[in-house]
């Protein structure tokens, strides 16, 4: 008997370890979102496809504690989601819900159908599934999941720089990867090139898919590699930021430096940068710079800031539009919404007032404001909250991509950063050793 029980114990074990070197590898593919395993299924991205094939060995495998939490948590999610969605549409039913045609529907087909439309299967879906990522990271991974973390965003922006190279030399798109399409054969991966100087340039996309999902994907990490002193990691994310051209890119990477250097009071630094930025504004306006100056501008910041441009015309008005429709719901579809999935708008707080209501916008709130309830007072914690904030920023205010993984990995990585082995002092927690190729070695305690 005794014999049986150190055997389980002991393939338990094993699997364990297994399941955490399973979950470490696929953080090196975890930002590829515009190739796809299977191009005929929608969604089966290769994070999410061996995701799941790593699900059913952990449900076949013998139980043990990560194992119990993984399934208890993902049932109360599900239980969650279900409730929520019998609630919407129990409430569509009875109070006759009419769908615009001013609303973006994420499937335009059958605009008279309100009850359990497609969409709101599917999106419902890629949610649970990109939880599941959640709670694999939570559960099934040990101390050097940073070092996997930080070689898939490596691989992410050293393609990103070939397509920029590749540009500037053949003008034509360097991308050999991508192959999702959505709809009718619409490319999963966007091609924006942008002109400065009399210089055309490929907007930083990788295989993200566009400019402002590579901003989504790569700010918060980036910020993090800050606080875990990552020089080569921070220094490859910050130029791979800047090479996106992105408006919110640059807005976060100013807030970002300026209130650290703020927080850690250099404050000549400050007075020293603010001199060269002035010197440098100042240089753009000679003769020889200025049609530099103007086309930066005028690409970067000036259409988005007046709304000028078209992209930023059509997020104000996608914005007013969908947030007047939620205002002329009964109070139940307020609180509850219409049903995950229905809409998506160009930012996510529209999209989730309609499709779930002020209960959807308090949940997610919610869950974003959990991630900043540490319990250590360390450097890192710090940065990592900073991250966590501007990243529920970027997302509601600009990207409704909430099936992310990268979104989901960092949201998960609280409970790698806030581990706590008894007996060890808190100031020790997390003790960095840097080793010679940039990865974060921990020499005690372990990083689990």
């Amino acid at each position: 008997m005794q014999l049986n029980s150190q055997l389980d114990f002991g393939h338990t074990a094993s699997s364990t370890v297994l399941f955490k070197k399973y979950v470490n590898f696929l953080m090196l593919f975890f930002p590829i979102t515009s190739f796809l395993v299977i191009p005929t299924i929608p969604g089966t991205t290769i994070i999410t496809f061996f995701a799941a094939i790593l699900v059913m060995m952990i449900i076949m495998a013998p139980g043990d504690d990560a194992k119990e939490q993984f399934i208890l948590e993902l049932t109360y999610f599900m239980l969650i989601i279900i409730a929520l969605s019998i609630i919407s549409q129990m409430i569509n039913l009875i109070e006759t819900l009419k769908l615009p045609r001013t609303i973006i529907l994420v499937n335009i087909k059958g605009f008279t159908k309100t009850f359990y439309r497609l969409s709101h299967l599917t999106q419902t879906l890629q949610l649970i599934v990109a939880f599941t990522i959640y709670l694999l990271v939570k559960h099934f991974s040990n101390d050097n999941i940073i070092k996997y973390i930080f070689w898939g965003l490596r691989l992410l922006c050293f393609y990103g720089l070939f397509e920029f190279v590749f540009y500037l030399l053949f003008h034509v798109n360097g991308d050999f990867i991508s192959n999702r399409t959505f709809g009718d054969s619409k490319p999963g991966s966007l091609f924006q090139t942008i002109a400065i100087g009399g210089f055309g340039l490929v907007r930083m996309t990788s295989y993200t898919g566009e400019p402002s999902m590579f901003v989504f994907t790569v700010f918060p990490f980036w910020v993090l590699a800050v606080g875990l002193k990552r020089r080569f990691d921070s220094a490859l994310l910050l130029c791979c930021l800047i090479l996106s051209f992105s408006t919110t890119a640059y807005m976060c990477i100013l807030i970002f430096t300026t209130g650290l250097m703020i927080y850690k009071k250099q404050f000549k630094l400050l007075f020293y940068s603010l001199i060269v930025i002035a010197a440098f504004c100042f240089a753009l306006q000679l003769d020889l710079f200025k049609h530099l100056a103007d086309s930066v501008y005028k690409s970067v910041f000036a259409g988005k800031v007046n709304g000028s441009t078209a992209s930023s015309r059509d997020r104000a008005g996608h914005f007013y539009e969908h947030f007047d429709y939620w205002l002329s719901f009964n109070s139940f579809n307020q609180l509850f919404g219409i049903g995950f999935g229905y809409v998506r708008s160009t930012d996510f707080i529209s999209t989730l007032l309609v499709n779930n209501g002020v209960i959807g916008v308090a949940l997610i709130t919610g869950f974003f404001y959990k991630k900043l309830l540490f319990k250590h007072k360390n450097e890192i914690s710090k940065y990592y909250k900073v991250g966590v904030i501007l990243l529920y920023f970027i997302l509601m205010g600009t990207v409704p991509e909430f099936s992310y993984p990268s979104l989901w990995i960092f949201l998960a990585l609280q409970y790698k950063l806030d581990r706590k082995e008894e007996g060890v002092p808190q100031t020790q927690l997390l003790n960095f050793n840097r080793s010679a190729n940039n990865d974060i070695e921990l020499q005690h305690p372990k990083f689990v």
